[in-house]
């Protein structure tokens, strides 16, 4: 998390304002900033999401029914969870996959893989398809889970690893999604925070946790909480302590459960390739590659909010007259442009977004054209996007290129992780979701 901005970066958006207006090329010079009054981030701790093969393309780990949402289970639920990827190759390949529990920091837990899962360990993907029709030839993987090989036996933090061959000890992509029991009700909203440092940028979310059900003795050791905006692991506030218990319920409505708002999502279409389409300006071929263009942007920090709907960040794939998205959507680099009239020099400027490879894509700066520009190559279909910075320290903000507001609609996913001390483990009592608008 951010801390409110102080005197001094305000000072340096203004500053960035002015250089827009009325700067030359020719005068172009680097942002200061005051990294001292950006609280510095807890280091990435436990197992991180990650896609290692850059030939393997559109990792999605999502819900069967319900592709958009955040990868979440109840336990002992007829849902089901997909993971799926094209493998850009061709060809056949014996992936494998399989399930580490995690505490409450994404660290294995000390539970063996009796203790949580019922069937094999280590299995096989069986669903490939090839690619038909496309420029770019590729094979799609997928696998559905819980499934006839596996089930799952206590709620937590889990990590899905997927290797090839006999390379058990290399992951390819692992990634991370949660199952929950409903141990405890969760109630709370998202608005617009009362303290003044706060109340025009950030967002505030509050919420109680009922455990009248449960065998809690004390919630203050046993009981922890984590905070998600959108989904994103590298928005999480973990360790969450309640500021008050009262008859069984915990009531987290401390004045720093803040979120910088953001702005709404930015977005593209690529279900064609062969005409213009929405924020499309130009679609090629060049080389047996489709290429495709987004409008030039601008940076929205001194932009007025306006609402536009948005899916928080997710990607649906999609393609025109396909009958079969999965084999028959194509891949085109899709090439991002952002006007900004200097380089950001307090930290890497990136597109960010979950259908980017491993979710940000790095934009380089030309200093002729005082311009961001990057490329990512992407299967065809919608896509939600970003402008953000990284920060030397860390934190991911859109200060520097989208500007924060209260009036953002998100989401926040809430994580109530209950610690077992008799078996050494984190399990996950309560899920909810609130959203800063409804």
């Amino acid at each position: 998390m951010i801390h409110p901005q102080s005197g001094w970066r305000r000072f340096t958006l203004l500053y960035i304002y002015i250089g827009m207006q009325c700067v030359c090329r020719a005068q172009v010079q680097p942002i200061a900033v005051d990294s001292q009054q950006i609280q510095t981030p807890l280091p990435k701790v436990g197992i991180q999401e990650e896609v290692r093969d850059t030939l393997l393309a559109t990792v999605r780990l999502n819900r069967v029914d319900l592709e958009t949402i955040f990868p979440v289970l109840l336990l002992g639920d007829v849902g089901e969870l997909e993971l799926s990827f094209d493998d850009l190759t061709g060809g056949v390949k014996d992936y494998y996959y399989t399930f580490t529990h995690c505490n409450r920091n994404w660290e294995p837990s000390p539970l063996s893989t009796y203790d949580f899962l019922d069937g094999f360990e280590e299995n096989r993907i069986e669903d490939y398809q090839f690619s038909f029709g496309t420029l770019q030839s590729y094979t799609h993987y997928s696998v559905k889970f819980p499934n006839d090989d596996v089930q799952f036996l206590v709620s937590g933090n889990y990590v899905l690893r997927i290797w090839e061959g006999d390379n058990r000890d290399t992951a390819v992509i692992t990634k991370r999604f949660i199952i929950w029991e409903n141990g405890v009700s969760v109630s709370g909203d998202a608005m617009r925070p009362n303290l003044i440092p706060y109340r025009n940028e950030y967002q505030e979310v509050n919420f109680t946790v009922n455990i009248s059900n449960t065998d809690i003795m004390n919630a203050f050791d046993e009981v922890s909480v984590s905070i998600l905006q959108n989904g994103r692991w590298e928005t999480e506030r973990t360790n969450v302590q309640p500021r008050m218990i009262s008859n069984s319920v915990l009531t987290y409505d401390q004045d720093d459960i803040v979120f910088e708002g953001g702005k709404e999502y930015r977005d593209f279409d690529t279900r064609t390739l062969k005409f213009q389409s929405d924020r499309i300006v130009r679609n090629e071929t060049r080389n047996g590659v489709y290429h495709s263009y987004i409008n030039v942007e601008e940076s929205q920090i001194f932009q007025k909010y306006m609402y536009r709907k948005d899916a928080n960040g997710q990607f649906v794939i999609h393609a025109d007259l396909a009958n079969n998205v999965n084999t028959e959507a194509d891949y085109s680099r899709v090439h991002f442009t952002l006007n900004y009239p200097y380089m950001i020099s307090s930290g890497q400027v990136y597109a960010m977004g979950f259908g980017l490879p491993n979710g940000k894509m790095p934009l380089t700066y030309d200093y002729d054209k005082q311009q961001y520009t990057g490329s990512a190559y992407l299967k065809q279909g919608y896509y939600n996007y970003l402008y953000i910075v990284q920060e030397p320290n860390g934190n991911i903000t859109p200060v520097y290129t989208e500007g924060n507001t209260f009036e953002t609609e998100n989401d926040y996913q809430i994580i109530v992780y209950h610690h077992i001390f008799d078996r050494n483990y984190d399990s996950i009592i309560g899920y909810a979701v609130v959203n800063s608008l409804r």
